[in-house]
């Protein structure tokens, strides 16, 4: 069945897609996303803080993957910060979530429980003061935004914290919100300005026409566009393919568990070098998370479920006494190099990329108006050529099987 047209359209509702077909929407454009809830999306995944300073420096979960990967005998980039123009998209992006939190609430009544926060990195080990000083000896603008905490200082912070604790450091500004929230108010905002939401609606196929973005289609419907943004999340790679593109993007599961409410506040998020944990407004406490290349399996262990609340115990020891409420799964869109794949592609017009690995709630903001903008033909808020899918080499291949009919 062929439908009125739109003037983008989007594969995926999680809140990266959620915030492009927002953005889009509030700029004028028609909009229409093409959505598959399936076990497992990434924004189901995101427990932990907006953390824009210490996940770009190396620590949180940045650190957390790189021991795990370590630990099972496989390469990663990571334990390093990662490059400065991905700080300087994920602080600007930081930037504009109070000012966001207002306007959704403004649109749609959704609190989207942004919390000004901070990160707390416990050091307990000789390898993890290691770590901190390599990790803060690189070159960094915003290494100034932390601070060295003793260990009298740190437990006046953290009451919870084990005595084994030697040190700490303190990233200020590292804020919260409702991730659930926060996709939740984006999706209504959306529809509010116009937006249409195809629940369970995958796109199957992009039509092409002379190389460019003609329409996109379901089991249920084609509709006619001149633009689609890929925020399919992990499954970016297949959507990729039905225009032609080639992404290397692969599921990377994570497991969590949430706790009852605590007695009493935690305090700051904190993280060590295998888990971090953080309280969230209703007092349950979020623990995370796992790093695995298990396909599309999103399903929960008992192994993981262990070792996660094994960790926990460990740098909170009062945490042993609180019961788990539930455990789940999200699956992350996998980069070689953990950087986000944004923007067009050279040889598909009207094609863009819109894939972030971890810090897609972090990041939903800026991506989602400096994608809007590029789709109306202005210059984009931040400069999306660091992330550009150029840098891995190749990735479009010559199509001729479905040009549009």
């Amino acid at each position: 069945m062929s439908e009125r047209g739109a003037d983008v359209a989007v594969a995926g509702a999680g809140v990266i897609g959620s915030a492009v077909a927002y953005y889009a929407a509030l700029r004028g454009l028609r909009v229409v996303v093409f959505d598959a809830p399936r076990p497992g999306q990434a924004t189901t995944a995101s427990a932990a803080g907006l953390w824009p300073v210490g996940e770009s420096l190396g620590f949180g979960c940045s650190l957390i993957f790189y021991r795990a990967m370590r630990g099972a005998g496989r390469r990663a980039i990571a334990g390093s910060a990662l490059p400065e123009p991905f700080l300087d998209f994920a602080l600007r992006s930081n930037a504009m979530f109070p000012a966001l939190a207002e306007e959704l609430r403004a649109r749609t009544g959704v609190d989207i429980e942004l919390d000004p926060s901070s990160l707390v990195y416990a050091l307990a080990s000789d390898e993890d003061e290691r770590t901190a000083r390599a990790l803060l000896s690189r070159p960094c603008h915003a290494s100034g935004a932390v601070e060295r905490l003793s260990a009298p200082r740190l437990r006046r912070l953290v009451p919870w914290l084990s005595p084994l604790v030697r040190s700490g450091l303190l990233f200020r500004g590292e804020d919260q919100v409702n991730p659930y929230r926060f996709a939740a108010a984006l999706r209504q905002a959306a529809r509010a300005l116009g937006a249409r939401f195809l629940v369970d609606e995958p796109a199957t196929r992009i039509v092409l026409a002379r190389g460019r973005v003609a329409a996109v289609e379901s089991a249920r419907r084609r509709v006619p566009c001149g633009a689609v943004v890929n925020a399919a999340g992990a499954w970016s790679a297949q959507v990729g393919r039905l225009a032609g593109v080639t992404l290397p993007v692969r599921p990377v599961r994570g497991q969590l568990l949430c706790t009852e409410p605590l007695p009493g506040r935690l305090g700051p998020a904190v993280t060590t070098s295998d888990v971090y944990v953080v309280q969230k407004a209703h007092g349950e406490a979020l623990i995370g998370s796992t790093v695995e290349q298990a396909g599309f399996d999103a399903g929960v262990t008992p192994e993981a479920m262990s070792a996660l609340a094994a960790a926990a115990v460990r740098a909170l020891p009062a945490l042993a006494r609180v019961r788990v409420k539930r455990c789940w799964a999200g699956l992350r869109a996998g980069t070689p190099d953990q950087l986000p794949i944004l923007g067009a592609v050279s040889g598909v017009r009207g094609y863009l990329n819109a894939c972030h690995y971890r810090k897609g709630i972090l990041n939903a903001p800026l991506t989602g108006l400096s994608l809007a903008q590029v789709l109306c033909g202005e210059e984009p808020e931040a400069s999306l050529e660091p992330f550009a899918l150029a840098r891995f080499g190749g990735g479009v291949r010559p199509r001729t099987a479905r040009a549009a009919r």
